[in-house]
């Protein structure tokens, strides 16, 4: 399926990106490099979008994904009503996992089940990357028909619309990465770092 050219945030650092800890549904403030990255990817957007009266911004509910919004509103002039929250970008969840240091939970049986089967093990009181593919399909499919968005959202949900935009497997989505700075362009099934 053919999809809209998608702009694709990460929100701004956070206290507990700092400290190495699994956030999922729950939420840390952004740091002030955290504001200042949102501050810089919006000026990065401008250069790429003419107009941003036709562009429609999805964003995670989420706390840290807001906040960023707001901070790229404010730079582009965008008014902030204009947001439209979708919890089908919501972060990945996390389940027992969230609030806690990755070297904390290194040995426990929970962290080596999901593990040795990544894609589908789904954690307690959690989600599998399997179960976030379905609701980020949906999302796709329900914007197939825009021609340009922005989405500010999450690392691991990112993970699975680059997946799904550009037909990578499973093994190399696992292995996307993408910095609170870098915002990538999601265009005929390819992606690109936007400098």
């Amino acid at each position: 399926m053919k999809y809209p050219t998608i702009f694709l945030l990460r929100h701004g650092q956070t206290i507990w990106n700092q400290e190495g800890r699994f956030q999922g549904r729950l939420n840390s403030p952004l740091t002030q490099k955290g504001e200042l990255q949102a501050k810089e990817n919006a000026l990065k957007l401008k250069k790429y979008i003419d107009d941003f009266k036709d562009i429609k911004l999805f964003v995670s509910p989420l706390g840290r994904a807001r906040d960023t919004a707001l901070i790229i509103c404010d730079e582009l002039g965008v008014d902030k009503k204009e947001i439209i929250f979708d919890d089908r970008v919501i972060e990945f969840n996390y389940g027992v996992f969230e609030g806690k240091k990755r070297d904390d939970i290194l040995e426990t049986e929970e962290f080596k089940a999901r593990e040795a089967n990544k894609w589908l093990y789904q954690i307690k009181d959690g989600e599998s990357y399997e179960l976030v593919e379905k609701r980020v399909k949906e999302f796709l499919d329900d914007i197939k028909d825009e021609k340009e968005i922005i989405v500010v959202a999450h690392e691991m949900v990112n993970r699975v619309i680059r997946k799904l935009y550009c037909n990578y497997t499973t093994e190399e989505t696992l292995k996307l990465k993408q910095p609170n700075n870098v915002i990538l362009s999601l265009k005929n099934e390819e992606e690109k770092i936007l400098t």
